[in-house]
């Protein structure tokens, strides 16, 4: 199996599905890579050799923010906003909506929906 930081990626996937369970990549950034490399969306992961795959970590470690990296950046970003005390952390607080939605009859999603 191939490993990218803590992810590991499955053999019985195509490309596109095991480069999606990086944390930051996602369908477009993976089907922009297999084709980068000249693989198609459906081919599989276990016919590739280990000199391509470590060309990808290297295009993705070098040219993308990815994992540990982009979880700390929207952290810092997000307690940049707290810190200037924008209403939208303040509903992310109070676990409502923060982008307009009504809270009349769906108030309570986001609160089901919190991280802590």
């Amino acid at each position: 199996m191939f490993r990218f930081k803590d992810a590991v990626l499955p053999f019985d996937r195509t490309i596109l599905n095991s480069l999606k369970i990086i944390y930051g990549v996602g369908w477009e950034r993976a089907a922009y890579i297999a084709t980068l490399f000249g693989f198609s969306n459906n081919y599989s992961i276990n016919r590739l050799n280990y000199y391509n795959f470590e060309c990808m970590v290297a295009l993705m470690k070098y040219g993308y923010i990815l994992e540990d990296r982009l979880k700390f950046n929207i952290r810092n970003r997000f307690s940049l906003f707290r810190d200037l005390g924008l209403i939208r952390t303040k509903r992310y607080d109070l676990g409502l909506p923060g982008h307009g939605q009504r809270t009349h009859s769906n108030g309570k999603t986001p609160r089901r929906n919190r991280l802590f």
